[in-house]
């Protein structure tokens, strides 16, 4: 434990030695006209981003592409000039035929671009709609048809109508997929989205930012998660004057994605809250329009501005900010470097298939905990049993990235609450296709690689350099060390992908697992009582987020001692959704210690909790 702090403080160290000289402001360089981003997004070697178009004879849509999110030149509208689809002519009369705000996602092996027309010339009418392609590098788009219009739209309470434009799509953490859409009249909206046909789930909106119904001024909004928050962008102030702009974009932050947001004052941003995050400085005029890209484990804004280099403000350009948090509420800054991922080195290829991986450290392989089938269950280290709880199937997803499994769940290796931490959980969760759930190999020589994260950039890391087992495995700066080395070993034939925990059960429970894990050799090498065993048969199932599972109760806090005054049952120990169990049998006891679990599951201070 002290070698691994000594490492990690000195690696630190130099790294803050790098870096000790100001770093320079990033500056976009190429065709960097844009105004109202879209969020970022990469297909294979390129990055793009869309917005509002020049005019329906020059590209309707505005679409730029840069192979290092540095030098940017102009991609081809994803529809094509003087054109439009057919549906908008009974949803918006009168449409010029520049679209406005657009925003992209990625679901299903697609890209969904949601995009907004709008028109005055017989009332204040707009709409939403979605178009689709397999490549952004090489497209052939597909318009869907309406996601929202003005005229389908109920009215306010107050009898607003919904100005729908300005979409923002985004996931939660459990997956699913949002569209914020509105600006000024009713309100700004939630919906959710179908995945499989990139339209509208159902009918229930909730109103998220606005005057409760009435007429306000915000727009453009867009919602991230960061560090177990749900934050909201959105943009006051007058947009599209040029220098003259006051547009600023204020915050809000909520546990769920559906609200409700509040400021740093606890005040709603459906009741005109709001705290300003971005305004104007220097040359940088007007910031607005919220979009976001995960650049190998950084937080980067992407915005546009006014250029108050020249005469007008015009063109808007776009521009990349990196997001630091401060006592938990995002601050911007140009001043700042790139992660790259060319350190740590460039990813490998590996060889798919059904594979046990083992620590180089250690020589114990990863494994879910306790053979738990269930979302959210830990990734830990233990001695190889042969169960397929600690064996892992290996996917190609393209792009140098690959999916890992638990051969006994199908559940996927997942970064636990989209952490960008050191020090983040690793968890298996059901494949939702997201980001912290794909992983690319780099090559640590002798046979081993490091394993990373494409959300975080960080590697499989066991903690502290545990060689016990139950040595918890999270996520690190990826270092080099031995407790990052990960060895495949594969195993043949995937047959038993469906093989039950029960089954994985019974494998721990072989007469050689048996002798091995017996209760007298267990409290002799991890200091538990002789009636505390680490089997996994009938263990129940963990859930809950709170100190103690679902189901338990509190028996002692740590370093006190668990006793089990009546019927066999089960000692949890852990805290905030983190729990390792044993059993425990009638009259027994055992420590609420580290070293009689073997793990350290919650971090100080755990706690134990008991049930029959």
């Amino acid at each position: 434990m002290i070698f691994s702090k000594l490492f990690r403080s000195l690696s630190a160290l130099c790294v803050l030695l790098a870096f000790s000289q100001q770093v320079a402001a990033i500056q976009l360089k190429g065709t960097t006209d844009m105004h109202d981003p879209s969020t970022i997004l990469k297909d294979g070697d390129r990055y793009w981003t869309f917005g509002t178009g020049g005019g329906a004879s020059n590209f309707p849509i505005n679409a730029l592409y840069s192979y290092d999110l540095v030098n940017w030149q102009r991609g081809p509208s994803p529809i094509a000039p003087n054109t439009q689809p057919s549906w908008i002519n009974g949803k918006v009369p009168g449409f010029d035929g520049n679209f406005w705000a657009p925003d992209i996602i990625y679901m299903n092996g697609r890209y969904y671009l949601y995009y907004s027309a709008f028109s005055s010339t017989s009332g204040m009418k707009s709409a939403i709609g979605v178009m689709v392609t397999t490549s952004l590098n090489n497209p052939s788009w597909q318009d869907l048809g309406m996601v929202f219009s003005t005229v389908d739209e109920p009215k306010s309470a107050s009898g607003e109508p919904v100005n729908v434009i300005d979409a923002g799509v985004f996931r939660d953490v459990s997956g699913n997929v949002w569209i914020v859409y509105g600006s000024h009249y009713a309100g700004i909206y939630m919906a959710q989205i179908n995945p499989a046909t990139g339209k509208r789930l159902n009918s229930t909106r909730y109103g998220v930012v606005g005057n409760n119904g009435n007429w306000h001024e915000y727009e453009a909004a867009q919602v991230q998660f960061i560090n177990g928050y749900y934050y909201m962008f959105v943009n006051l102030g007058e947009c599209c004057a040029g220098n003259q702009s006051s547009y600023y974009i204020v915050t809000g932050r909520s546990t769920s994605p559906t609200g409700p947001y509040l400021d740093k004052n606890g005040r709603s941003l459906w009741d005109y809250g709001g705290s300003t995050v971005l305004s104007s400085s220097g040359n940088y005029i007007g910031p607005g329009h919220f979009g976001f890209i995960n650049n190998n484990g950084q937080n980067l804004a992407s915005i546009h501005y006014y250029d108050g280099t020249t005469a007008t403000g015009w063109p808007g350009r776009l521009d990349l900010l990196q997001i630091n948090m401060v006592d938990g509420w995002p601050t911007f800054t140009r001043s700042f470097t790139l992660n790259s991922t060319a350190n740590p080195p460039a990813s490998v290829s590996v060889r798919t298939g059904r594979a046990v991986i083992t620590s180089r450290l250690s020589g114990k392989v990863l494994e879910v905990a306790n053979a738990d089938a269930a979302d959210g269950a830990n990734v830990i280290q233990w001695s190889n049993l042969g169960g397929t709880n600690q064996q892992w199937d290996i996917a190609d997803a393209g792009n140098g990235f690959y999916t890992i499994r638990a051969a006994h769940s199908g559940k996927s290796l997942d970064v636990f609450n989209f952490s960008q931490e050191n020090g983040g959980d690793i968890r298996q969760w059901s494949f939702l296709s997201n980001q912290n759930q794909y992983w690319r190999f780099v090559d640590a020589g002798n046979g081993y690689h490091g394993i990373l994260s494409k959300y975080s950039n960080l590697a499989l890391d066991v903690s502290g350099l545990s060689t016990a087992d139950g040595g918890d495995v999270i996520q690190w700066n990826y270092l080099n060390g031995y407790n990052q080395h990960w060895q495949l070993q594969y195993v043949g034939s995937t047959s038993s992908a469906a093989r039950s925990s029960s089954s994985v059960a019974s494998s721990r429970a072989a007469s050689s697992v048996a002798t091995s894990r017996s209760s007298s050799s267990v409290a002799t090498s991890r200091a538990a009582s002789s009636v505390a065993t680490s089997s996994t048969s009938g263990a129940p199932v963990l859930s809950g987020t709170g100190d103690y599972p679902s189901g338990f109760s509190k028996c002692a806090d740590l370093g006190g001692t668990c006793s089990v005054a009546s019927g066999d049952g089960w000692v949890a120990f852990g805290r905030k959704g983190k729990w390792v169990t044993k059993k425990v049998s009638v009259g027994g006891s055992i420590a609420c210690t580290v070293a009689a679990f073997g793990s350290d599951p919650g971090g100080n201070p755990n706690k134990c909790s008991y049930k029959r």
